[in-house]
């Protein structure tokens, strides 16, 4: 007879096998941007998609991208605090919002 399995270890198994930790993650990064990156920063900037640990964002201006290119490994920092795992190794800014 097979023995029986608790859910929360069949659960925590689906949840491996289908990466959905890492994407409540990732959706957790554009959801909560202006508490990562402060409401200033976020009027002005929104991420856009996320690509083997590059997060691309689009920002007000020209300037702007250029002052959030500088603030990179702090942003990387605070949105990977955030998330609780390395999940962004770089940050690409496009003049578009």
């Amino acid at each position: 007879m097979k023995e029986m399995e608790d859910i929360g270890s069949i659960i925590g198994s689906v949840i491996n096998r289908m990466d959905i930790d890492t994407k409540l993650k990732t959706s957790s990064i554009f959801n909560h941007w202006g508490e990562i990156v402060g409401e200033e920063i976020a009027k002005r900037s929104r991420p856009e998609k996320l690509v083997r640990r590059i997060l691309y964002i689009s920002v007000a201006t020209s300037t702007w991208a250029n002052e959030l290119s500088l603030m990179s490994e702090k942003l990387i920092n605070r949105i990977n605090s955030f998330a609780g795992e390395e999940i962004v190794g770089t940050l690409r800014f496009k003049a578009d919002l």
